[in-house]
């Protein structure tokens, strides 16, 4: 089985506390129904601070939310996932494959 990392883009907007729970009880529920494909889930992410080769940093807009790590098969299969993610329903999942380096 291979790695897959889903990056979740942009920050869903719900139209009331309750739309947010539901999508969050959702989103719980889809977790717990990956089983053993899911590695790392709910992995929310702060506004990036980016460092330039020059050494100087700068705040950067918050374009990623958050990211889960899966395995499975293959692209297509890690995909099949994402497309069952509620996130998917409000904002744009990616998909990447995770290789692993040296050993």
């Amino acid at each position: 089985m291979a790695k897959f990392a889903l990056f979740y883009v942009g920050e869903p907007q719900f139209g009331s506390p309750e739309a947010a729970k539901a999508h969050q009880q959702e989103w719980m529920a889809w977790a717990q129904d990956l089983g053993e494909a899911a590695i790392e889930l709910g992995m929310p992410f702060s506004a990036p601070t980016r460092v330039k080769p020059d050494g100087s940093s700068q705040t950067q807009p918050k374009e990623l939310s958050g990211m889960s790590i899966v395995q499975a098969a293959d692209m297509d299969a890690a995909v099949e996932i994402a497309k069952g993610c509620p996130f998917v329903q409000f904002a744009p999942v990616d998909v990447v494959q995770i290789y692993a380096m040296g050993g």
